[in-house]
């Protein structure tokens, strides 16, 4: 059960460190407006959603995707369709309230935030289906009793990443310029919009094929 934890809480971790997904992006902004606690329940609802994909694969549930395609496409349609939303909303609203108190009054909101965006993710399963394979060919004994141990580190290892990240931006935040925080606003509704037309198009080139 170690070695499972370890393995989810190193993947995820590394996972993390790619500063391109909206995740990332939503948390830098966090960072960099010295909104710590609002950046790190994000993280956590994201980190918690992954954790559910990342279970799923574990536990071999990928296969869905590819036995039932025509309901994986609708599926990856609302995914779609709310990430275009979510798109609009940071390009009018300025990607969210700015809360009154730094330290983030608006955490759940936050939170809840991250969730949905990972958790209406499906790309999610196929990544960690990937991870799984990896892990096993590596060598890696994975089995059902270890299955909550490898959520667990999946979970931790987001949660550890962006904390380390925060700390960072913490103590440098003066070194960054005030525009770079326009350019991640403007960055972010276009690595949504990106994702929505990558998840739109997997959903919409099976059923072109039937």
């Amino acid at each position: 059960m170690i070695s499972a934890f370890i393995a989810g809480l190193l993947m995820s971790f590394v996972g993390s460190i790619t500063p391109a997904g909206p995740i990332a992006l939503i948390v830098l902004k966090r960072g960099l407006s010295r909104q710590s606690l609002s950046a790190l329940s994000l993280a956590g609802g994201a980190a918690l959603a992954e954790a559910g994909y990342a279970l799923l694969a574990y536990l071999g549930i990928n296969f869905a995707f590819t036995r039932y395609p025509v309901q994986a496409s609708v599926l990856r349609i609302i995914v779609g369709v709310m990430l275009i939303v979510f798109a609009a909303l940071f390009i009018f609203d300025g990607g969210a309230h700015k809360p009154k108190n730094p330290g983030g009054e608006y955490a759940g909101a936050n939170f809840l935030l991250g969730l949905s965006i990972a958790g209406l993710n499906p790309t999610f399963l196929v990544t960690w289906a990937g991870a799984v394979a990896i892990a096993r060919s590596a060598g890696l004994v994975l089995n059902l009793h270890s299955a909550p141990a490898f959520a667990l580190g999946v979970v931790v290892g987001p949660i550890l990443w962006f904390w380390v990240l925060l700390r960072i931006l913490t103590r440098h935040v003066e070194r960054f310029r005030p525009e770079v925080l326009g350019i991640i606003e403007k960055i972010l509704p276009i690595a949504l919009l990106v994702l929505a037309g990558v998840i739109l198009a997997q959903a919409f080139i099976p059923l072109m094929r039937r």
